[in-house]
């Protein structure tokens, strides 16, 4: 069991690396493409078309949801813990059980919404006007359920992966990452 959990967690982390590096590109891109705009528009009085829409319809969406499997596999997802500070190891790590099958449970309806989304939208060829013609915004809806479907393996595989330490500590386990 330990060797096909280490390729698959090792196959996720490249997944999302290469996920978090478009993510960090498509930052650069978005900073690169708006101060080009802004000097356009200062200087020469001529704003790139349909800035504000790449912006929204991929960067933004890029640098906000690609990231998602890195920061799951590392576990940074921001958490709440002064309420459960002062309760026994047990009682966190059961919270924190059921909070992670709450997110796996949520990140899985995510990710078939947003493959449904995606596939009406792309079906419809879905454009946004701007002042030169039309943008295809299509493409950018397909970065949700990839990002999706990244996370929701990063946080199977972490809690299978924790709960077979916590299984290994007698039931006694911290299933929380070490968080706690």
């Amino acid at each position: 069991m330990a060797a096909p959990m280490t390729r698959a967690t090792g196959l996720c982390r490249r997944i999302a690396d290469g996920l978090f590096a478009l993510a960090l590109l498509a930052g650069a891109a978005m900073m690169t493409h708006v101060t080009v705009d802004v000097l356009a528009r200062s200087l020469l009085a001529r704003p790139l078309p349909g800035t504000n829409e790449v912006v929204a319809a991929y960067y933004m969406i890029a640098v906000a949801f690609l990231p998602w499997a890195h920061l799951a596999l590392a576990d940074r997802h921001i958490t709440v813990d002064m309420f459960v500070a002062r309760l026994g190891r047990r009682w966190r790590a059961g919270l924190d059980l059921f909070a992670r099958l709450v997110t796996i449970l949520y990140t899985a309806v995510f990710t078939w919404q947003s493959w449904i989304g995606a596939l009406r939208r792309t079906a419809r060829g879905e454009v946004l006007e701007i002042p030169t013609g039309f943008l295809p915004a299509w493409p950018g809806r397909w970065l949700l359920p990839v990002a999706g479907a990244a996370m929701l393996v990063a946080l199977v595989l972490r809690l299978v992966a924790d709960l077979g330490t916590a299984s290994r500590d007698g039931g006694d386990g911290d299933v929380s990452g070490g968080r706690g």
